[in-house]
């Protein structure tokens, strides 16, 4: 063989080699392109997979562990004994689940006059049973306060030492228009029933009574934690989500409701406004002296709320929300 015949055979040989090399570096592109495939069809696998898993979870746990009608029922209660004259609609309220999370919208009413208003809409947010996101949009013009100290100017008890000037909120009221309904939050001279008061509070209606726990005088628990008020709804209601609804009695249905909270303590601390409600001690406090009423919230026409003053029987007063009119309704 000459040397062109040689050359010529090493040019083919040369050929081929980039002909298989250019093929070997084809298929491992293939190769790592089907994997790279393959590796993201698998991850959309799982996540498809753990996306209905995990909602799976979140609807058994919401029924069988922590029941969702659990959550909405200490949620519900705990706000009818901890914010006074307040109500929920249970048509208001709308749940949505994601992973592992239940979410909670609902409105919350005040009677003022003979009209609810709505005053409150509260988000919630509960994660495994625990609460996560609490927002309230408050549409109140006047606002209690929500951190408490060891002296409250809207509700106080008798026996508090506190020395709580209300002539400012009787020249308030005073200075409203006759055509005005009023919510006024009264506390009184002296431990009374329910009945009684409603008996000497003519003319108006008695809406929400705080009841003497033991701890009012103080506004401190036996472990010196401050407390706010607890209470309950005096009129009757009907209205099938309230856990007032055909009750034996309005005081009977508050204790059957502190009962029940106090096996979730912590999430009805975390869903009241208060900080610490100390359940068990209060408890035991009204099992041994019954149920007496230290303050009451009133709604009326603003002339009837002023001759209130007249009764001897209130030792402070303050005005919550003010409306036109609606009495005649």
């Amino acid at each position: 063989m000459d040397e062109y015949e040689k050359l010529i055979a090493a040019s083919r040989e040369h050929q081929i080699e980039q002909e298989e090399q250019q093929k070997l570096t084809k298929q491992m592109k293939r190769t790592v392109s089907l994997s790279k495939i393959k590796l993201v069809l698998g991850m959309l696998t799982v996540l498809l997979m753990i996306l209905p898993v995990s909602y799976m979870f979140t609807f058994f746990y919401y029924a069988f562990v922590t029941k969702s009608t659990t959550l909405m029922d200490v949620t519900s209660q705990t706000l009818y004994v901890t914010e006074p004259n307040t109500s929920l609609e249970e048509m208001e309220f709308d749940m949505e689940f994601t992973p592992f999370s239940m979410q909670l919208k609902f409105d919350q009413y005040k009677r003022i006059g003979k009209e609810d208003f709505k005053v409150n809409a509260y988000d919630m947010r509960y994660t495994l049973g625990g609460l996560t996101k609490k927002e309230v949009n408050s549409s109140l013009e006047r606002v209690s306060r929500k951190y408490p100290t060891e002296t409250s100017p809207w509700l106080t008890h008798p026996d508090n030492q506190s020395e709580i000037n209300s002539s400012k909120e009787w020249k308030i009221l005073s200075g409203l228009p006759a055509e005005t309904v009023v919510e006024a939050y009264i506390s009184l001279n002296d431990l009374s029933t329910v009945d009684e008061i409603r008996r000497s509070f003519q003319n108006v209606d008695v809406v929400w009574a705080a009841v003497d726990t033991g701890v009012e005088h103080s506004n401190l628990s036996a472990d010196g934690k401050v407390v706010s008020p607890i209470g309950y709804p005096v009129q009757v209601d009907n209205t099938y989500w309230s856990p007032f609804r055909n009750a034996e009695s309005n005081e009977q249905a508050f204790k059957d409701i502190l009962n029940f909270i106090v096996q979730y303590e912590e999430l009805a601390t975390e869903v009241s406004s208060a900080k610490n409600l100390e359940l068990n001690e209060r408890i035991a406090y009204i099992n041994e002296h019954g149920i007496k009423t230290y303050a009451v919230v009133v709604t009326g026409p603003k002339k009837e709320i002023e001759k209130l003053r007249e009764t001897n029987l209130i030792r402070t007063m303050k005005i919550g929300e003010v409306k036109l009119w609606n009495w005649a309704i």
